[in-house]
């Protein structure tokens, strides 16, 4: 058996990848960095993300660029952590067999995290969707989990957007978990994949019950 992982919202709360991102740049531009993530924070809570660093600039009078800002956030060494029921999870998923964990994001965004987090001890074969110009619901980075695991039958995809995320192993005949993380963006959409879990724990037994 081979389990696969998404990584934003399912393996930590990108939210906190958010958090850590704005507090780099506010300590960047100023010496009391809380009043700048503060102006940050509000306008994500209330607009988004689209026009927050150009907002910044406005506000605070910078003269950095605005393309300076978006790659130090998107390559700054983020604050983020595994749950330890998170790590069970991952545990009991590499006892069971392989793993493996497929990603959307700019390559250099989505390594940092990876590597952040120690992943490298639990997952067996990453793919950065980036890197071969590809992208959920694409089929090919599940194709590609599939080839480089070519001797096995039964594949698990964990993830958490049914926007994107099981389109493809769904298709593929794969067994799909969906994780509605109750501080992601996509919690409120209904789920298209096969099981739906609220905690990392749920999905031990599924995956032991399908090993």
């Amino acid at each position: 058996m081979v389990t696969v992982f998404d990584l934003d919202d399912t393996l930590y709360d990108e939210i906190d990848f958010v958090k850590s991102g704005f507090w780099e740049i506010a300590s960047t531009i100023s010496d009391t960095p809380e009043e700048p993530f503060k102006f940050m924070w509000n306008i994500f809570l209330h607009e988004g993300s689209g026009s927050i660093f150009n907002q910044l600039i406005q506000h605070f009078h910078l003269t950095i660029t605005l393309e300076s800002l978006i790659t130090q956030y998107r390559t700054h060494t983020p604050n983020i952590i595994l749950s330890d029921e998170t790590m069970a999870l991952l545990n009991v998923a590499k006892s069971l067999g392989s793993t493996a964990l497929i990603t959307d994001g700019m390559t250099k965004m989505q390594t940092k995290k990876y590597d952040t987090l120690g992943l490298l001890q639990w997952i067996d074969y990453p793919v950065f969707t980036d890197l071969y110009n590809t992208h959920k619901p694409e089929p090919l980075a599940f194709e590609m989990v599939m080839n480089h695991f070519a001797s096995e039958t039964k594949f698990v995809y964990l993830s958490d957007n049914p926007k994107k995320d099981f389109f493809a192993p769904n298709q593929l005949e794969w067994l799909t978990i969906r994780y509605k993380n109750p501080r992601g963006i996509y919690r409120d959409i209904p789920s298209n994949a096969k099981y739906e879990i609220t905690s990392h724990m749920d999905a031990i037994p599924l995956l032991q019950d399908y090993s």
